[in-house]
């Protein structure tokens, strides 16, 4: 289990909320480090059915000038879709950004071209601060923003202040999982304290909103003394206002920065 022989986190038993199919990596992480991971995802993400507006957006993508992924699960959509309309992946002379580097990597694996990404900073804010993003670059520029529906609004507020006219494709939906399948949350609600769970993951505000609802007393009580890792300022003020008593502010939400928040955690900061 424990491939790169330290045990930066022995004895910690961390609960990962990750949707199902993008937990392993996550999860091995974890284990190199000597944590054990436990795993309850509290988001389940669903296709969107192509419509006739969605089927218009992504057959004209070439016309805009700037597409943007805004997450894996963004492109790994985008890809089906075009796939089932008979469309091809390449973009023409269209530019595509991705919101960061497990998205560029994503959208790389998937056959898509991808020129802007952050070097550091997996958020909105890191897109936005790119040289290619400013003011004097985006006057009278289209874009398209495919993401999850109901997702990133700061997005394209700042592109939109900047000049650009913004279009969405959405491809996508979240919503609370109907099954668990490692532990169930009625387990985790009636038995928190036999788990012994040391810290807690979660990679978006939805995702703390649904753990939090799937919980119910004495285990949610329980779970808010129990140490939280959250990926942003604005998950944050969620947790807080959720009651959490112990929040870390990881730099992103991806995996290795939250790794590492966890192992400064362990270390008493």
């Amino acid at each position: 289990m424990n491939k790169v022989g330290n045990n930066k986190l022995a004895d910690q038993v961390v609960l990962v909320t990750r949707p199902h199919h993008q937990q392993a990596d996550l999860v091995q992480l974890l284990e190199q480090h000597g944590a054990r991971a436990l795993l309850l995802p509290s988001i389940e993400i669903q296709p969107l059915p192509l419509t006739n507006p969605l089927a218009d957006l992504l057959s004209a993508a070439q016309s805009f000038d700037l597409i943007i992924f805004v997450s894996a699960n963004a492109v790994f959509y985008t890809r089906e879709l075009l796939e089932q309309l008979q469309l091809p992946h390449d973009m023409g002379n269209t530019a595509i950004a991705a919101i960061g580097v497990a998205t560029r990597r994503a959208a790389q694996q998937a056959g898509f071209d991808v020129s802007l990404v952050p070097e550091t900073g997996n958020n909105t804010r890191a897109l936005l601060a790119l040289d290619e993003l400013q003011a004097d670059k985006l006057k009278s520029k289209s874009i398209l923003i495919i993401r999850g529906a109901g997702g990133l609004e700061d997005l394209s507020k700042g592109l939109q202040s900047r000049g650009a006219s913004v279009s969405y494709a959405e491809v996508y939906r979240r919503s609370i999982p109907l099954h668990d399948k490692q532990i169930s949350r009625q387990d985790l609600s009636k038995n928190w304290q036999k788990y012994a769970i040391t810290s807690i993951t979660v990679t978006s505000n939805e995702a703390l909103q649904n753990l939090y609802d799937m919980l119910e007393p004495p285990g949610r009580d329980a779970m808010l003394q129990t140490n939280l890792v959250v990926p942003s300022d604005r998950c944050y003020r969620l947790a807080q206002s959720l009651g959490f008593a112990s929040i870390t502010t990881a730099e992103s939400a991806a995996n290795q920065q939250m790794v590492e928040a966890i192992i400064k955690l362990s270390n008493g900061k």
